[in-house]
């Protein structure tokens, strides 16, 4: 089919699915916004605007991402469609996206990805039990417990809003989730090792650690 004639017809018919469109490419190829802010070499935050509608998409734009994520015309006229890998067709996707906006949706099963196990460094860091920070970040009194604890969806607004609410940096936030271990995974193994000492090997680590802990 020729190509102009789709680029016709996506400019004056889809146009307003745009946002859509790249949405479902990226989801197809099972990437996250990160993984595909590095494969288009910008923001992940502006992928985030383009596919919630807060920004201008062109043709030419949109033909970036079509090309970096690997589809060609006739699949994104399937796409545009319903067909194709996934059989959902945009106007369920947008239906889909409006209703994660209006809620949390809670998880049956933890999902406790790097992300959160930062969000517990970074409030065991404000010495704030999860009571507190979720007070401080104007949630329910369990929301904390249920974030840190993989059962609630973490969005890259909640992330941003909890991060400016412990007083830190989005900067700081990923020199963390770089690192290979979190002081508290560190406490966590350490205190593991020390529960399963014996009584003997217990009296001779601990003035080692009281030493250490002076210092």
């Amino acid at each position: 089919m020729d190509t102009s004639m789709i680029e016709n017809n996506i400019s004056q018919t889809f146009i307003s699915d745009f946002a859509v469109l790249i949405k479902k490419m990226r989801l197809l190829r099972r990437l996250s916004r990160q993984q595909a802010a590095l494969l288009l070499d910008i923001s992940f935050k502006y992928i985030e605007r383009l596919e919630n509608g807060r920004g201008d998409i062109t043709l030419e734009k949109f033909k970036e991402f079509q090309n970096k994520y690997g589809f060609s015309d006739n699949e994104v006229e399937d796409l545009i469609r319903g067909k194709g890998n996934d059989s959902s067709s945009l106007t369920e996707i947008s239906k889909k996206n409006a209703s994660n906006k209006r809620r949390d949706r809670r998880f049956c099963h933890r999902r406790i990805t790097r992300e959160c196990k930062v969000l517990k460094e970074m409030r065991l860091q404000k010495d704030l039990d999860q009571y507190s920070a979720s007070k401080l970040c104007g949630f329910g009194d369990k929301r904390m417990g249920f974030i840190e604890n993989g059962r609630v969806s973490l969005t890259d607004k909640k992330l941003r809003h909890i991060v400016e609410s412990y007083s830190f940096t989005m900067e700081y936030f990923y020199q963390l989730l770089k690192l290979p271990q979190l002081r508290h995974e560190m406490v966590e193994d350490c205190q593991t090792y020390i529960e399963s000492l014996d009584e003997n090997k217990l009296r001779i680590i601990q003035p080692m650690l009281q030493s250490m802990s002076i210092n």
